[in-house]
């Protein structure tokens, strides 16, 4: 099970792109991929202190030193969009693909292929005036993914701390701008952009669990620039041959701090929250510095006594807000409100699990923002461990 686990996997992230979640991604370096496991999307994105050996949210690097058997896990996505009420897009993407890997009497090692951002954008709108009037249709997808590296460590019997470097080498962005003007003379243009990008990102955790049933989490993402390369053709000059211009420039992710709290009652459930906050402000002019909050819960049924064969399945509820960094015309910064649900299934001989988790919610304000999105996004993932 392990191994075709681990090939499907990589197959899958290696061949599939990533889609993008929301209509407002068009900006910048796309929309900022929230990094947590299915479980933690269950209970809103809230985890990030669950230090349980079973926690694969990359959002903070010391969750790596609570594993004690080498792990593996992979998510698919699906989402139904409807703009502004109207019109319905459908996409699929395939999250994060990650393994932990514990050195005997050391640290954990972790490595994964993640989404960092994503983008989607559709418009179609008329300009200009006289002969010079045409309409413009522009389509934008894509996203910025990395190889994440990641060690993590426990110090005593309380304290966890890790670290993780994104090597940002894989994802494209992929725009299409079509001039169509209405006086035939005129010839149309058809300007085609790739951006490619090239970095390093690192990020460390921290992870203090002062009782059995307390444990306290934070984090910082540094942030800092990496290299993008654009390639820009031009296949419809006068009927000529396409023109192609490549420039580089740095393009800047920002500073984030986080931090949760999770109480653990026991083997039947549990509660988190958790809130962190991006300085997207200094990375732009227009930006936004942005809020996430999510908190929830989990229920486990069956017998904690693994001796005991009982099926144990887990629920898991909760919600999240976050605001978004991308600047709008009436300065009025667009916000995400979702609720979410999932239910896990145990693999026989609890060597993995089965996990769904059914996320609905709303993005942006249409008087506000010019469009708003209501989203319901589905969850799958899959959990293997090595006995």
């Amino acid at each position: 099970m392990m191994r075709i686990i681990l090939a499907l996997g990589f197959i899958l992230s290696m061949v599939l792109p990533a889609c993008a979640n929301t209509i407002f991604s068009f900006y910048g370096v796309g929309d900022p991929v929230r990094r947590v496991d299915a479980r933690s999307r269950s209970m809103g994105g809230a985890g990030r202190s669950l230090a349980d050996g079973l926690n694969f949210s990359s959002q903070n690097p010391a969750l790596l030193g609570a594993f004690r058997r080498a792990s593996v896990s992979m998510q698919f996505m699906a989402q139904h969009r409807f703009l502004n009420g109207e019109n319905i897009v459908n996409d699929g993407d395939v999250g994060a693909f990650q393994i932990a890997l514990p050195m005997r009497r050391g640290p954990v090692i972790g490595v994964g292929l993640e989404p960092l951002t994503d983008m989607d954008f559709g418009a179609i709108e008329d300009r200009g005036m006289g002969d010079l009037k045409y309409q413009l249709e522009v389509e934008a997808t894509g996203g910025i993914q990395a190889i994440s590296l990641g060690l993590g460590h426990r110090i005593g019997r309380r304290l966890f701390v890790g670290g993780r470097i994104n090597w940002v080498a894989m994802g494209t962005f992929n725009e299409s701008w079509i001039k169509d003007f209405d006086n035939e003379t005129v010839f149309f243009s058809h300007d085609e952009i790739t951006r490619t990008h090239r970095g390093w990102l690192p990020s460390f955790g921290i992870i203090y669990t002062p009782t059995s049933r307390w444990s306290l989490g934070a984090n910082v993402d540094i942030g800092g620039s990496i290299k993008q390369r654009q390639v820009q053709r031009n296949r419809f000059v006068g009927q000529r041959e396409a023109v192609e211009v490549e420039t580089e420039s740095d393009v800047e992710f920002p500073r984030e701090f986080g931090a949760g709290i999770t109480y653990l009652a026991g083997y039947r459930w549990l509660a988190s929250v958790d809130v962190s906050r991006g300085l997207w402000r200094a990375t732009g002019d227009g930006r936004f510095d942005t809020w996430d909050v999510s908190a929830g819960m989990l229920w486990r049924t069956g017998d904690p006594d693994v001796l005991v064969r009982s099926r144990r399945f887990e629920f898991g509820a909760g919600f999240h807000y976050r605001s978004l960094y991308f600047p709008t015309s009436s300065n009025s910064q667009i916000g995400e409100l979702g609720v979410s649900f999932g239910m896990a299934v145990p693999f026989v001989n609890n060597s993995g699990r089965f996990r769904y988790v059914l996320e609905v919610g709303r993005r942006g304000d249409r008087s506000k923002h010019g469009a708003s999105e209501r989203f319901i996004q589905h969850s799958f993932s899959v959990v293997g461990f090595v006995r």
